[in-house]
Parts: C-alpha cells; structure tokens; sequence
C-alpha cells in the first residue's frame, strides 16, 4: 500500500542539492540571503535573444523523493517555508505546531505543522525517515487543498494551484498514466483496497490517480515520509 512507501536518508544537518538548472529564458526569483546557510539559492539567468520567454517561478519546485526543489528533507523549518515563500509568496494557510494526530492522519512523533500554498502542503515534525528529536522538513504534498492519502482525496476536475510544480521527468497534476508509462520504466501503477488508484515512481515518490487505465489522471502527488491512517 503506497502510503506506507518511504525512504530513509538524510540527517540534521540541512544538506541542500545542488542549485537546479534553470532554462537560459528563464526569470527566477532569488532565495534571500538569510537562507542560504540551510538551502541553495535560486539563480536566474537572461536570454540574449530578443523573443525570450518567462517561466513560472514555480519551476524551482521539481518534485522528488528526497526534497522538493533545493530544500532537502531534513532541513529546520523556517529555512525551508522562507525558500517557498521566496517563490510563491506568503503561505495560505498554517497549522503552526499541533499533536501529530491531526487532520493529516497520524503522523510520525509527537507533532506536527503543515504549510499550505494553494495545493503545496509542507509537513514539519520531529520524527520520520530523515531525522530524530528536532524540528524538520520531512514530507510535502502536491494536490487540493486539504485533501492528502487519508482524507477524501482530489477528484479529476480539480486545477493545480500553483500551476508549475512537476517531478524531473514532468509527471505533474493532470499528467496520465500513458505519461508515467512513458517516462519512468519501473513505475508501479496498482490499486490499493482502501485508497483506490495509485502509482509509485520510485521509493518515497508517490501518488493518487483517478483510474488505473492508460488516459487516468494524476490527482496528488507525495514524496518524503507519510502519515499514516
């Protein structure tokens, strides 16, 4: 069952990944200087053709099983909701500290924070695959708001907000089934007797699906250390 699909690297270090490589078209927001002990910072760059184009901030936001964009798992939370915040601007919506068994299920040790922009949810906590006994990143979730593997769930007709974020092989909300096919060779699609449709890309990179057929379409992606029931 893809919810209990995790992985378990990282520390309490705050280790970054290298900066992305962003399109020589691409106007990217930089990180404020503040963070970058904790994150990489965004670069930007200028075409030097006079019909350049201009790419969502949002690109930044790839979506993998180890951190989402430069932030990796692990990392204390102001850095990480300063990065986003760099990008997107102030939160929707934040829980702030509460116990762990709350509306996003039950979460690993004793509490838990979510930080919502539009459908982007970051979890915080302090305890899951990535570090023990302190405050961290350790999961974000890509889909309508409130909804997450425990609750109703999207449904096909949901729009992403922000529209922009994607994993590196451009598996998004809306993308299909046919595209997952595509691009990850060993993607498990399946359906789970309690959750319905999912896919798994790789471990600790999940997410849920209107059907299991070629044209069904990605509704939520997840990736770090889940929640459970």
């Amino acid at each position: 069952m893809f919810v209990l699909s995790a992985c378990g690297s990282g520390g309490s270090n705050g280790d970054t990944l290298a900066p992305l490589p962003i399109p020589v078209t691409t106007s990217a927001t930089t990180v404020p200087e503040s963070t970058s002990s904790s994150i990489a910072a965004s670069t930007s760059s200028t075409s030097s053709s006079s019909t350049s184009s201009t790419y969502p901030e949002t690109v930044d936001l790839v979506l993998r099983a180890d951190s989402l964009g430069d932030i990796r798992f692990g990392v204390e939370p102001d850095a990480a909701i300063e990065y986003v915040t760099a990008l997107l601007g102030d939160p929707t919506s934040d829980t702030g500290w509460i116990d762990s068994f709350s509306e996003f299920g039950t979460c690993p040790g004793t509490e838990v924070r979510g930080v919502h922009w539009g459908d982007l949810l970051l979890l915080f906590g302090d305890e899951s695959d990535f570090d023990s006994g302190v405050r961290h990143f350790y999961q974000w979730q890509y889909g309508p708001t409130g909804d997450g593997p425990t609750g109703d769930g999207p449904t096909d007709d949901d729009i992403a907000d922000p529209l922009g974020p994607a994993t590196d092989g451009g598996i998004t909300m809306g993308s299909t089934v046919a595209d997952i096919d595509r691009v990850y060779d060993n993607a498990e699609i399946f359906t789970d007797v309690v959750f319905g449709p999912g896919f798994e890309l790789e471990p600790g990179l999940w997410g849920t699906l209107s059907d299991d057929a070629p044209t069904g379409r990605v509704l939520a992606l997840y990736g770090g250390t889940p929640c459970g029931e």
